[in-house]
């Protein structure tokens, strides 16, 4: 048995597990911020903006592979922990050239670091995702998972309040207490003590076999298309509000952090709240897009940043519920072998599609303005309605 929790008590080494996903969120959503603060204060572009973002997803379309590697091997804590160092180092990397000061080189360190940052936090996450089945128990799916989402979303909103703050120090300064952020998260991971499990078959036996599962899961595959939905929101509401803070009202940074730390504390507190929710996992989410959709057409039409802290604390509330249904839904379904490469799957078949959502939202925003909120809430009306034909993900019990 991998699972050693049976107990209605959370284990140590997901406690521990929890406090890695936390500080990892709260560097990478500070990261992300700041190189998308600092590439528009150098080009002025917010295409190149959202393109320096979405580096960080595009490594996630070879996700089924790192997930395969991941599942099949026996060193799964020595694996996290070398990838974390290989982050650190990315980051020192771009400390370093920015004491040179040219522009082109600090475009260019970002776009790299930003790549190598995605690959080796999809490692670590593909990790968690085998650790969260094997240090809970049946009975703890559902309040692991939110603990887990809360915790996260925390950290990520934490992260985009404290980026705000770090940016006015300057971006050297910035860049060091981000990577003080992600030392603190290796220490957790070096303090789990787990017995090692994996297989012995090969990495392209273990790829068919997930792919295999899924494509074979009805369930599974409906669930990708809700995941494909949300993550494309949350691509394209980022770099929209950053050009509009920015760009359109020409604030300064602390805005961007107020706004953004307050959309991720409604999706930690949508996560928190999730697991008291229950009944019909499609009818929930019909009425959670229809709420998201209502928020951006609402924040479009008041085009004001101090109106629109309502309506972008309701959205986040939504997508944290949204969250923990599809996670939950995620780890009944899946067997513990195949945490990593189903959720590499998850990654590859969203991130396939939504790695270019920054791009298309900074192009959105160059030519529609504070208009690109509306259009943005036309799919979400769209998916509140199609949902109820996925009959499979609709007849789940939440």
């Amino acid at each position: 048995m991998y699972n050693q929790n049976c107990n209605n008590r959370l284990s140590g080494n997901f406690k521990l597990m929890i406090l890695n996903s936390s500080f990892s969120r709260l560097g990478l959503s500070a990261y992300n911020l700041v190189i998308i603060w600092v590439i528009l204060d150098i080009t002025r572009s917010p295409v190149l903006a959202g393109l320096s973002d979405s580096m960080m997803t595009l490594p996630l379309m070879l996700s089924i592979i790192v997930g395969s590697f991941v599942d099949r091997t026996m060193i799964k804590k020595e694996l996290a922990i070398v990838a974390m160092i290989i982050r650190i180092s990315m980051i020192l990397i771009i400390i370093s050239l920015l004491y040179y000061n040219v522009d082109a080189y600090i475009v260019l360190s970002i776009f790299i670091s930003t790549f190598m940052l995605g690959f080796t936090s999809d490692i670590v996450d593909s990790v968690r995702a085998s650790w969260t089945k094997a240090f809970l128990g049946e009975a703890q799916y559902k309040s692991g998972s939110s603990l887990m989402s809360f915790s996260s979303m925390f950290g990520e909103g934490l992260g985009f309040v404290i980026s705000g703050i770090i940016i006015a120090l300057g971006d050297i300064k910035s860049f060091i207490i981000i990577n003080i952020i992600f030392i603190a998260s290796m220490i957790p991971v070096i303090i789990i003590k787990h017995p090692g499990y994996g297989g012995t078959g090969s990495i392209n036996e273990y790829i068919k076999n997930g792919i295999k599962f899924v494509v074979n899961d009805k369930r599974i595959k409906e669930i990708i298309l809700i995941g494909l939905i949300v993550n494309f929101i949350l691509g394209m509401f980022g770099i929209l509000f950053i050009s509009m803070i920015q760009v359109g009202f020409g604030l300064p940074a602390i805005y961007v952090s107020i706004v953004f730390g307050l959309f991720i504390f409604g999706v930690s507190l949508g996560s928190f709240t999730g697991q008291k929710i229950k009944g019909n996992i499609g009818i929930i989410s019909v009425i959670i897009f229809a709420v998201i959709a209502s928020s951006l057409f609402i924040i479009s039409i008041l085009n004001n940043i101090i109106f629109d802290v309502f309506p972008v604390l309701i959205a986040g509330i939504s997508i944290g519920i949204e969250n923990v249904a599809i996670n939950t839904s995620l780890i009944r379904i899946i067997p513990i072998n195949m945490m990593s490469r189903i959720q590499g799957n998850f990654n590859t078949f969203t991130i396939a599609v939504t790695a270019l959502s920054s791009v298309i939202g900074g192009l959105l925003y160059d030519y529609s303005g504070f208009r690109s909120f509306m259009i943005l809430s036309i799919p979400m009306f769209i998916m509140a309605i199609l949902i109820k034909f996925l009959k499979n993900f609709s007849g789940m019990e939440y």
